[in-house]
């Protein structure tokens, strides 16, 4: 098994975690170009799975070519024509329109040729589906590994009455998000400016914990006495351990969140506007917190740092939900089953 960067190079500590699962990664100096390492590694391939639409605009018909044998798995990771569509919606932007136009166009082009689709989002299953009725697609949720825990079960009911008593210092309410990912620096913003003075208005002495890789300097700009922007993290443990919950302030977009399934993981509780819930199959109320507007999304937020007894079952719910749908055991099952039915 290989894993191959669209972008040459080594990726230090991610590319030995990699490794270290016993798949190989090119060095940087393997291969001259992207289209020597496809010609040389495709060939000797049974499966090539290529993630996102413009990575397969660059290497799809390639990987046909060179190896007609093997089996293609197209993974969207999210359907970027929804998300662009979406995008140019809120903002009435006519060209990200006409975009996100061709995109579709691209898209469906894929998963019409590929040998599988893989979409993480229930919803988008039954988009691609409609549209492309013949081809074969598979909703398989977004998986994450389950943070490690304590030893055994002693050590677990420690940790569980331990994380109880914290309730009183639980007060960040945590975003995190990459800020390449222009839904996530549109969402703070939001989030920001029409619903955190609302709840500091309800609840003061909140802080608002800001974290994701490429901070811009305009979310850095943010910091105040309630605003603590701070940048890439590379454990979450301790972030999740002193929140009180995290938000998922979505405008738009598409795919699933990891930052919702992350917090499930972590047994932190969500609140997160319909479209960052979307495709996962939450349950406001149950497992998650909905709110759209800015009076709900404050709303939810308040009653969640007021009732400790809603965040338990939101914490506990949700964690529930991370195993039985997110998680890799979870997960493997559909995976392993996709490869036999394409290798068999």
């Amino acid at each position: 098994m290989t894993f191959l960067p669209s972008v040459l190079g080594d990726a230090g500590r991610y590319s030995e975690a990699i490794r270290a699962l016993g798949i190989a990664v090119p060095k940087a100096t393997t291969y001259p170009s992207l289209d020597a390492a496809v010609d040389h590694l495709a060939p000797k391939a049974d499966l090539v799975i290529i993630f996102r639409a413009p990575i397969a605009q660059r290497v799809f018909d390639h990987v046909r070519r060179v190896a007609p044998k093997a089996k293609i798995i197209f993974h969207t990771v999210d359907l970027h024509h929804l998300r662009m569509r979406r995008q140019a919606e809120l903002a009435g932007d006519p060209e990200l329109a006409n975009a996100s136009d061709a995109m579709r166009l691209i898209e469906l082009d894929f998963v019409a040729r590929a040998d599988a689709t893989i979409v993480v989002s229930s919803f988008e299953h039954v988009v691609l589906r409609g549209l492309v009725a013949d081809a074969d697609i598979r909703h398989i949720p977004l998986l994450r590994e389950a943070p490690k825990r304590g030893g055994g079960w002693a050590a677990r009911l420690s940790g569980l009455f331990r994380r109880r008593d914290s309730l009183p210092q639980r007060r960040d309410i945590v975003f995190i998000g990459g800020f390449e990912h222009a839904p996530n620096g549109d969402g703070v913003h939001w989030f920001v400016s029409q619903v955190w003075p609302k709840v500091l208005n309800a609840e003061p002495g909140g802080r608002l914990v800001v974290a994701g890789s490429n901070l811009t300097p305009d979310i850095a700009a943010l910091a105040s006495d309630t605003i603590t922007p701070l940048g890439y993290v590379q454990d979450l443990r301790d972030l999740f351990s002193t929140a009180r919950m995290s938000i998922a302030p979505l405008r738009y977009g598409a795919g699933v969140k990891g930052k919702i399934i992350s917090s499930l993981s972590y047994e932190v509780p969500v609140v997160a506007t319909r479209i960052a819930a979307e495709g996962t199959g939450l349950v406001d109320g149950l497992n998650v917190l909905i709110g759209d507007d800015p009076q709900e999304m404050a709303d939810a937020v308040v009653r969640l740092i007021r009732d400790d007894g809603l965040w338990r079952r939101l914490s506990k719910a949700g964690y529930r939900t991370f195993m039985d749908v997110h998680s890799h055991a979870a997960g493997r099952p559909k995976i392993m089953k996709l490869v036999e039915d394409l290798l068999r």
